[in-house]
C-alpha cells in the first residue's frame, strides 16, 4: 500500500510543528524579554487607538497573513515587501523589518556531542493533581510511558554539521538513553560510569509532509535523544553501532510505518504500552469469525450481509474479538488506540472499539511490593465500583461515516454522535487512528470520557462529545463521597505505617474490537451487498493515560546586532524612511515556514514620528 499519511495533534508541548505551503505564525511576546530596545509602551496615536505592541502585531500579523507575503519571501521580492508594508503601516510610523533564516538566531543548548553521536537533552513533565485538603500528590499522567510529538525538520535544522535525523527510513539512526537516575542530568558522568540505559521506544508515526514524529518511551524525566551520524543508532552499552534500524528490538516502528513508507519491518511490539500482537489476536483468526492474520497488520476482518437471495455469503454478519487488559498502573486514566484503514464500506456496517466491564478500584499498596484491590463500603460507594462498557462507534451511512461514543451502565445510557468532515464535504475515513479516553478527574468526583478520530490522509480530524469529553459523576451514579474518601484513605494511610500508596484506579475487564454488517434482505428485489464491508487494523494498543508533556532547552538570541547581521532584507528595503537613529517605540516577531520548508524569524519594528 503506497499511501500519503499524516501524524495527529493531540494537544501537547511542540518546538514547532508546520504544515507545508502553510503559514505558521507563533506569537512570542509571552516568551520575549526586551532584548533589542529598551523601549516605552505608551499609549500613541495610530490607525488603532490601542497600545502600541498590539499595534506592531496587528501589522505584522496582517503582512504575513498575506498569502503573497511568504511568496515575496521566497522569490526575494523585497520591493513588493516594503510596498506592502508602506500600505498597511500607517503614515506616523517609520518602520523596520528583518526576515532572518530561524536557524542563524535559534541555539539547542545543552547539546552533547560525543563524536559517533550527539545527545538532545528532553524533560519530560508528568502531570500532577495534589490532593486536598493535605495536597498529597497523585500522577494523572504515566511515569513510565511517554508520548512525544517531535517535528523532526525543526530538530535536523537545530543540530548541523554531520548530524541528521533519518527522514528516508524515519528516525532509523535514533535512540533514546536515560542515566539510571532518571532526575540525573549530567548524562556524560552516567555513560562513561556505565550507570546509563538504553530506552525502549517505538515510532507510531512519521509525516514527511509536517517532519512530526509521534514517538512512545518507556520513561519519563530527563531523556536524550541519540542522534548517529551514522546508519544506525549508537549503543551507549556495547560502545558500537546498532546492527538493526532502531537498535531493533530496543526501538521500532509500527506497522503502519512499514505499510505506509517501506520502513524495515522492525516492528518490537512495546509491552510497555500493551500493544496487542498476533499471538495475542490467535484465538479470533478464523474464517468463521471473519478475521485474519496477515503480514504488514494485525487483522483484516470481513463482514457482509450474511445472505444473497438465498446463498449464503464468505463472511459472517458480525466479526468480534475480546481481549485482556493489563495496565498495571492506571491511576490518572486508560487510553486505547487503533489505526485501521476502511478498505470496503457497507452502508449500516458498525466498527467498534471499546472496554467492557469496568471498574473503579481502589488499589493499596505495600511496602513489601504487594498491592491489593479494597473490597467493601467506603464514602458512600460499594468497592470495585461497576461503571459498565464504553464503546466508541465507527457507523457506515451511504456517503459518509458517524463517530458515536456510547456509556452503557447500570445506572446510566448515554450516547452521542457526530458525522465526520473529510476535507470539504462529508465522508469515509479510510486510514485514521482512532482514540478512546478515559480519565479520572479528581477535582468533579468522576470521570471524562471521549473518542477522537485522525485521518491520515487528510489531516481532518474529530471528537465526540463535541467540546468537551463526557463527565461519568461517581457521586450521582454510584454514591461516591469523594471528599469522604479522601479523609478515609488519610486516616487508613496514617494508622497503618507499611501502606506506601492508596490508588483509585480504572480496570477494564476486556477490549473489544468488534465489525458488524446488517442483515441483506430476503430477496433482493430491493438492495443485497454481495461483497464484504472489509477494515485492516494495523496497530492496536491500550495504555494508562500517557505523558505528553516535555521541553527541550532551546533559546533564541533576539540581539539586534544579530539580527541584522542575519537579515536576508536588503539594505534599501528595510525601512520606510531611513532616519538616523532608528528607535522603534514598539517591536513584533513571529515565524513562518516557506513553501520550501524553511524556517524565518520576521521581526517589525515601529518608531512614531511627526509628534507620535
Amino acid at each position: 500500500m503506497t499511501m500519503q499519511s499524516a501524524s495527529y495533534v493531540r494537544g501537547q508541548v511542540r518546538i514547532i510543528e508546520a504544515i507545508a505551503a502553510t503559514i505558521i505564525v507563533l506569537i512570542l511576546a509571552a516568551l520575549l524579554p526586551p532584548m533589542i530596545f529598551n523601549s516605552p509602551t505608551t499609549t500613541l496615536r495610530s490607525q488603532v487607538q490601542t497600545n502600541t505592541e498590539w499595534y506592531a502585531y496587528d501589522v505584522l500579523l496582517t503582512a504575513i497573513g498575506n498569502p503573497q507575503f511568504t511568496y515575496y519571501v521566497q522569490h526575494g521580492n523585497w520591493s513588493a515587501v516594503q510596498s506592502l508594508l508602506n500600505t498597511i503601516v500607517g503614515p506616523q510610523y517609520d518602520w523596520y523589518i528583518a526576515v532572518v533564516p530561524y536557524r542563524d538566531i535559534v541555539v539547542l543548548t545543552s547539546i552533547v556531542n560525543r563524536g559517533n553521536y550527539v545527545l538532545v537533552p528532553l524533560s519530560i513533565i508528568p502531570s500532577v493533581y495534589y490532593v486536598p485538603p493535605l495536597g498529597m500528590p497523585i500522577f494523572m499522567t504515566s511515569t513510565s510511558a511517554s508520548m512525544l510529538s517531535l517535528n523532526i525538520y525543526t530538530i535536523n535544522s537545530l543540530l548541523g554539521g554531520s548530524y541528521s535525523i533519518n527522514t528516508s527510513v524515519p528516525l532509523s539512526n535514533v535512540a533514546f538513553i536515560q542515566c539510571k537516575n532518571p532526575l540525573n542530568t549530567n548524562i556524560t558522568q552516567c555513560i562513561e560510569s556505565n550507570n546509563v540505559r538504553m530506552l525502549n521506544w517505538w515510532l507510531e508515526y512519521f509525516d514527511p509532509r509536517t517532519g512530526v514524529a509521534v514517538v512512545w518511551l518507556n520513561a519519563t524525566g530527563n531523556v536524550y535523544m541519540l542522534v548517529s551520524n551514522g546508519s544506525t543508532p549508537y549503543n551507549v552499552l556495547s560502545n558500537s553501532s546498532c546492527q538493526y534500524p532502531y537498535c531493533y528490538p530496543i526501538g521500532g516502528v509500527s506497522n503502519i510505518m512499514y505499510s505506509s513508507f517501506n520502513a524495515p519491518p522492525y516492528n518490537n511490539e512495546p509491552q510497555f504500552i500493551n500493544y496487542y500482537t498476533q499471538q495475542s489476536l490467535s484465538q479470533c483468526y478464523s474464517i468463521s469469525n471473519g478475521m485474519y492474520s496477515g503480514s504488514n497488520y494485525l487483522v483484516k476482518i470481513k463482514t457482509s450481509g450474511g445472505t444473497a437471495s438465498g446463498q449464503s455469503l464468505n463472511a459472517p454478519t458480525t466479526a468480534s474479538c475480546t481481549l485482556p487488559v493489563s495496565i498495571s498502573s492506571n491511576v490518572g486514566g486508560i487510553n486505547a488506540y487503533l489505526i485501521g484503514q476502511l478498505m470496503t464500506p457497507i452502508p449500516g456496517t458498525n466498527f467498534t472499539l471499546g472496554f467492557k466491564n469496568i471498574k473503579a478500584e481502589l488499589w493499596i499498596c505495600f511496602v513489601n511490593d504487594t498491592c491489593k484491590s479494597y473490597t467493601g463500603s467506603l464514602a458512600g460507594a460499594t468497592f470495585p465500583i461497576n461503571i459498565g462498557n464504553i464503546y466508541v462507534n465507527e457507523t457506515y451511512k451511504s456517503t459518509y461515516e458517524n463517530l458515536t461514543l456510547s456509556v452503557i451502565g447500570s445506572n446510566v445510557i448515554y450516547k452521542v454522535s457526530s458525522k465526520l468532515y473529510n476535507g470539504y464535504h462529508y465522508g469515509y475515513y479510510y486510514l485514521y487512528l482512532l482514540t478512546l479516553s478515559l480519565s479520572f478527574n479528581p477535582a468533579m468526583c468522576g470521570l471524562n470520557v471521549s473518542a477522537s478520530i485522525y485521518n491520515l490522509v487528510t489531516m481532518d480530524s474529530n471528537s465526540t462529545p463535541y467540546g468537551s469529553p463526557y463527565f461519568y459523576n461517581l457521586t450521582k451514579y454510584n454514591g461516591l463521597n469523594c471528599t469522604q474518601l479522601t479523609l478515609n484513605l488519610t486516616s487508613m494511610a496514617l494508622s497503618n505505617p507499611s501502606i506506601t500508596s492508596i490508588s483509585l484506579v480504572i480496570v477494564p475487564g476486556n477490549l473489544l474490537i468488534q465489525q458488524n454488517t446488517p442483515q441483506n434482505p430476503n430477496n433482493c428485489y430491493g438492495v443485497c451487498y454481495v461483497y464484504n464491508a472489509t477494515t485492516i487494523v494495523y496497530d492496536l494498543w491500550v495504555t494508562q493515560t500517557p505523558t505528553t508533556s516535555y521541553y527541550m532547552p532551546i533559546t533564541t538570541s533576539y540581539n539586534f546586532e544579530l539580527l541584522n547581521r542575519y537579515n536576508v532584507v536588503p539594505q534599501q528595503y528595510r525601512e520606510r524612511f531611513f532616519l538616523s537613529g532608528f528607535a522603534p517605540t514598539a517591536s513584533a516577531y513571529a515565524i513562518i515556514q516557506l513553501p520550501n520548508g524553511t524556517y524565518y524569524l520576521v521581526y517589525l519594528g515601529l518608531m512614531s514620528v511627526a509628534g507620535g
